[in-house]
């Protein structure tokens, strides 16, 4: 994917788009000398840790500054509800 130089332990911003990091930036370390085409991150879903995996879908280099857009896979990430199809769960988890 790269054409862009990065070496081991180099930094680079990440931007999310989709799911719930959209809008969101983290600052990566390069764990190789290239970047990541792929990465999971996670976050808590109705109190239990989900997976969301988001694949790099472009990349540019402004100044010293390198940047990779990151589109979520909702098809490899850990499945979750919609919010409006949520409904009501209190007391789901009720014993009677």
């Amino acid at each position: 994917m790269s054409d862009i130089t990065i070496n081991e332990g180099d930094q680079y911003t990440a931007i999310f788009h989709g799911g719930p990091f959209d809008g969101t930036t983290d600052t990566r370390t390069a764990t190789s000398d290239a970047l990541d085409d792929e990465v999971t991150v996670f976050a808590d879903v109705e109190g239990l840790q989900t997976a969301f995996t988001y694949r790099a879908t472009g990349h540019r280099h402004v100044l010293d500054q390198i940047s990779v857009d990151f589109e979520l896979v909702p098809g490899e990430s850990d499945p979750v509800d919609d919010l409006q199809d949520r409904g009501d769960r209190t007391g789901e988890f009720d014993r009677e």
